[in-house]
């Protein structure tokens, strides 16, 4: 059987300060910021791997990532460079597989290059491993292939009872898709799209249509980015793959080679409970043709959009089926 992608792995967001982060996610989503020992069995994780990088968060149905690049490149990461100079923003995607040696097999053959955790590139003879567990199997494509940097893990079931608990429920059996909360005050019923700007969009179209058997949903003008859109689908997510026209300033942030993985949208019920909580909270935020819009000045790089509509039939929302 083919590699298959059930859902999601993860975004991952760029951060200078954990606890700074921590505390603004804290305060604009409500919401538990967890660390690893909240999440997994540390006692089943290699000794030397430096659980402190980061922190996990599930919203509604995305599990997030909050990364600090200096705390990344420690014991058995120590070494590596791939985060090295990064400026805060969106800086990868992770997918779960059900195949990680087999899925970059695949990416292989169609001229992907991937590497492991070590840094090392990733090859029929050096098949993906981990530096975390032995029965993790995770890689990272080469951004200048696919034009941000995306990860493919293949994840030991004796870690999930842990990980569904609060880090990521899509993986518990009984999931069946997001259940929005009536005290949220940010209204979220589901996480809408990701966006990444590109000026190569059949770089993303080959990665995620030929290759990962996602399909492309709906097309059209978005006004807020001057950009041409196509929304894919792919397991339980919907891209956005934007090509800013040439007078619109995102133009100036690509190059052919690199995208930018740019932010996320939410569906909400309510746009008012949405200013209402921002103000109180005192973050700022811009209104945009009836969405609230979280800029990337405010949002540790990335954009934060809350939309009162999906851009594409709502049909096509899938949950994850692992």
């Amino acid at each position: 059987m083919a590699p298959n992608v059930p859902a999601l792995y993860h975004p991952t967001l760029a951060v200078p300060d954990l606890e700074e982060a921590r505390a603004w996610f804290r305060k604009v989503f409500a919401r538990p910021a967890l660390r690893w020992e909240e999440t997994l069995d540390l006692g089943l994780l290699n000794p030397d791997y430096p659980v402190n990088y980061s922190f996990f968060a599930f919203i509604t149905d995305v599990h997030w990532v909050f990364l600090c690049p200096a705390l990344h490149a420690q014991g058995a990461l120590a070494g590596q460079t791939r985060y090295k100079g990064v400026s805060d923003g969106m800086i990868g995607m992770g997918w779960y597989t059900d195949d990680a040696v087999g899925m970059f097999e695949k990416l292989a053959d169609a001229g992907v290059r991937a590497h492991d955790q070590q840094g090392q590139i990733i090859t029929s003879a050096k098949p993906p491993t981990s530096s975390f567990a032995s029965d993790v199997f995770t890689g990272f494509t080469m951004p200048e292939d696919t034009g941000i940097r995306y990860e493919f893990q293949e994840t030991g079931k004796r870690h999930w009872e842990n990980y569904s608990r609060q880090a990521d429920p899509r993986l518990r059996p009984d999931w069946t898709g997001p259940s929005p909360d009536p005290d949220d005050p940010l209204s979220i019923e589901l996480t809408s799209h990701h966006t990444i700007l590109t000026l190569n969009p059949e770089r993303l179209t080959k990665l995620y249509v030929d290759l990962l058997d996602g399909h492309v949903i709906a097309g059209g003008h978005n006004a807020a980015l001057n950009a041409e859109s196509t929304f894919i689908r792919l397991a339980d997510t919907v891209l956005e793959c934007a090509v800013p026209n040439q007078e619109s300033p995102y133009s100036f942030k690509l190059s052919d080679d690199r995208d930018l993985y740019y932010g996320v949208s939410f569906l909400v019920t309510d746009p008012e409970r949405v200013r209402t909580h921002l103000a109180e909270v005192g973050v700022p935020f811009t209104h945009d043709d009836g969405s609230v819009v979280i800029e990337p000045a405010n949002g540790f790089g990335a954009q934060w959009r809350f939309i009162p509509e999906l851009p594409y039939p709502a049909a096509e929302r899938r949950p994850a089926r692992f």
